[in-house]
């Protein structure tokens, strides 16, 4: 008779614990019971001190550059464009009126529904555009208080003190202690002591603190402070609204009046003042520069005032007198630096649009004068708009004369 094993029941398995598994609980964070040593601090110090030369933080502000000028231009020629087709409109209307017909046409009704298609298109790009400068002048200015968070990490690594190191428990003496023992005292006031000095704070939880300082400090800031006295949404307003008005040369409205009280950008300042029947007043364009008193080629505008001058006039103005100079235009007491200058691309388009209205006037001018010649000459008046063809006639008569002579 075989013989019957008795195997014995397996253990059950411990359950298996992996990297990923949810099972698997960290342990509680505990706070560095000791400061950075000199060597860490000191590489904590070259560390920050050489973000400032960082090529990729310099890639980063070279990104923010572009965008705030692409967004710039890309506002003025779309708003351009909507101009454009309002005022062909306007023309087609005009023209009907002066021939006396009521009826619209068939390319006038399709050309009146495509503007108001674009009107509702050029809008909402329009107000993306402006969101999206926001948002870049957002990033820049958290990209420019990195260097304060970082110094500020330094300084409160450096000011930590190393914490006392747990003294040993007193032993209890076997023989009774009297009733007035201090000793439990003691043991208090040693405790109390070591709880004084302040915790070590780590170098991450540091960093995130003075990150959430700044944040917070940004964020009680108003919508005028952030972005209406910015160096990248000035220009932004000044092409938006030359591009909306470009005949009219309404002046652009006081930043203060850019947002509203809930910190939303107001959109066509211009015309809410004008149907409050507020008198504006036009803007008097003038195209030399007030320092060389020649015409505009490159005029530049600065940060600080509202004068455009020449680039190489203010230039040579502000170097010689030592990089610093009081704005040379009578009644201006700011002072300019090169750093304050930038290109004005706002002037170089009613430069360009007072170029094409001077050209018309002179193509137009030159029409008269051709109709005035041919008014004088008695047989040109006789048949109009055929006068070159009237002569070159006559002149292949006396050609045909001649050889026939």
């Amino acid at each position: 008779m075989p013989r019957l094993l008795q195997r014995s029941r397996p253990s059950e398995p411990a359950p298996a614990t992996s990297v990923g598994s949810d099972d698997v609980s960290l342990p509680e964070y505990e706070p560095p019971a000791f400061p950075m040593n000199d060597e860490n601090k000191a590489k904590l110090e070259r560390l920050v001190a050489a973000q400032r030369n960082d090529s990729d933080a310099r890639q980063y502000e070279k990104h923010l550059n572009e965008c705030s000028k692409n967004l710039i231009k890309a506002v003025g020629s779309i708003n351009d464009l909507l101009f454009q087709r309002r005022r062909q409109l306007a023309r087609h209307v005009e023209k009907r009126r002066s021939e006396g017909v009521d009826d619209k046409s068939e390319a006038e009704r399709e050309l009146e529904e495509y503007v108001a298609e674009l009107e509702a298109t050029i809008s909402t790009l329009t107000d993306k555009s402006e969101q999206a400068l926001r948002r870049v002048i957002d990033c820049r200015a958290e990209f420019e208080d990195t260097k304060t968070v970082l110094e500020s990490v330094v300084v409160t690594v450096k000011a930590q003190q190393p914490r006392p190191e747990p003294k040993p428990k007193k032993e209890r003496r076997q023989q009774r202690r009297p009733a007035n023992d201090d000793d439990d005292d003691d043991e208090d006031e040693e405790v109390e002591e070591a709880e004084d000095v302040p915790p070590v704070v780590g170098v991450i939880d540091a960093l995130r603190t003075a990150r959430k300082v700044k944040m917070i400090e940004y964020s009680r800031l108003s919508a005028y402070d952030k972005y209406a006295v910015h160096n990248d949404y000035i220009p932004f307003k000044r092409t938006w609204h030359d591009a909306m008005h470009p005949d009219n040369e309404i002046p652009l409205p006081d930043p203060s009046t850019w947002f509203d009280e809930d910190g939303n950008p107001v959109k066509n300042v211009a015309d809410i003042q004008e149907d409050d029947d507020l008198v504006v007043e036009r803007e008097i364009v003038d195209l030399k520069c007030p320092l060389s008193l020649q015409a505009f080629k490159t005029p530049f505008s600065n940060h600080k005032c509202k004068h455009t001058f020449e680039k190489d006039a203010i230039m040579s103005f502000i170097r010689s007198s030592g990089g610093k100079a009081q704005c040379p235009v009578p009644g201006c007491s700011k002072d300019l630096t090169i750093t304050d200058l930038y290109p004005d691309e706002v002037m170089l388009r009613k430069m360009k649009r007072v170029a094409e209205a001077s050209r018309r006037n002179a193509d137009a001018t030159s029409d008269v004068e051709e109709e005035e010649e041919e008014d004088d000459d008695p047989d040109a008046s006789i048949v109009i708009g055929r006068t070159n063809n009237i002569k070159r006639e006559r002149n292949n008569r006396r050609v045909e004369d001649i050889e026939e002579d």
